[in-house]
């Protein structure tokens, strides 16, 4: 029935204008002087973005319209929610030196050119998308990853934080100890990483898309972690937990990135239309998607390229 296809279409689509508003709350939050919340909202973002994929697959109901929709989405609550998120807290507190002055306008420009890649990031991915390329593998860092790596970092910094009043009245039991206190030089070298996740999700480094693994005991181990970050980051508890594994994931493939030869020679079509006596040259790049998240070499040299589609950014 006609009602039914519009419901399984819509309901993907729903999840996804769901967490459009998870950072709208995160702007208000940190325009209200609450950065804490305006962080969990980003981690409440980067889950549900993982919770639409899921369902758009369980309901064969992925279409152009959701990978629209998931863009929009991405573009406010990683790429505009968190600079705004950066730039208010930091310019804010007198104990740093980005009030005013040239390290404000310094703070200003990173947050700013953070923004600009990821939305560069996001448009770069569509185009790949169109051109149909291998899609279980990212170039570039993704938009989620960034965004909720950064905010995972920051709220671990914030609990930690003698120095700021917001982080006494942080949930949950503080692991690393009390004796464990985050140092005030961290927060002046902030900007230096928001600059480098702006600079990754814009370079063109191959990164596998998260998926389950042929080997059960890391697929339960990547299972158990996922659904670790769930409780927690719903729980808005115990960032300390939540940031280890994609921190983890972002290190591990910013070496294999360099060190793999085969990692080296993937690389995305070009962004501008070619010149008319090159529109009939074959585009067939020398890469190949990944079978699943574990470099299984032995996997790899028996596998095809696999041409499919999928959802990401």
């Amino acid at each position: 029935m006609k009602v039914t296809r519009v419901l399984r279409y819509l309901a993907p689509n729903l999840v996804t204008l769901s967490s459009m508003i998870f950072g709208l709350v995160s702007l208000r939050s940190s325009a209200n002087g609450d950065p804490s919340l305006a962080a969990w909202m980003i981690i409440y973002a980067v889950l549900t973005d993982r919770i639409d994929g899921v369902v758009a697959r369980a309901l064969k109901a992925t279409s152009e319209l959701g990978m629209q929709l998931d863009s929009f989405a991405d573009f406010l609550n990683f790429g505009v929610a968190p600079a705004y998120l950066f730039l208010t807290y930091l310019s804010s507190r007198t104990d740093l030196p980005f009030q005013t002055g040239s390290w404000h306008t310094v703070l200003f420009v990173i947050c700013g050119g953070y923004m600009l890649c990821a939305v560069f990031r996001l448009a770069r991915y569509n185009v790949l998308t169109d051109d149909q390329v291998a899609t279980k593998m990212f170039f570039g860092f993704p938009t989620t990853l960034t965004g909720g790596l950064l905010a995972i970092w920051f709220l671990v910094m914030l609990k930690y934080d003698r120095y700021d009043l917001a982080a006494s009245n942080f949930g949950g039991a503080k692991l690393f100890g009390d004796s464990f206190q985050t140092p005030l030089g961290a927060w002046h070298y902030f900007p230096i990483a928001i600059a480098i996740g702006g600079y990754l999700m814009a370079s063109r480094l191959p990164m596998p898309k998260v998926g389950m693994t042929k080997n059960k005991l890391v697929s339960a181990i990547l299972f158990a972690l996922i659904m670790t970050g769930y409780v927690c980051g719903f729980a808005m508890h115990y960032p300390e937990l939540c940031f280890w594994m994609p921190t983890g994931w972002a290190v591990m493939f910013l070496i294999w990135g360099q060190a793999s030869a085969k990692a080296r020679a993937m690389y995305p079509p070009p962004l501008f239309p070619s010149r008319p006596d090159e529109e009939e040259r074959n585009l067939v790049r020398p890469q190949a998607d990944l079978e699943d998240i574990v470099l299984d070499e032995a996997a790899a040299a028996t596998s095809a390229v696999d041409d499919t589609g999928n959802q990401g950014h």
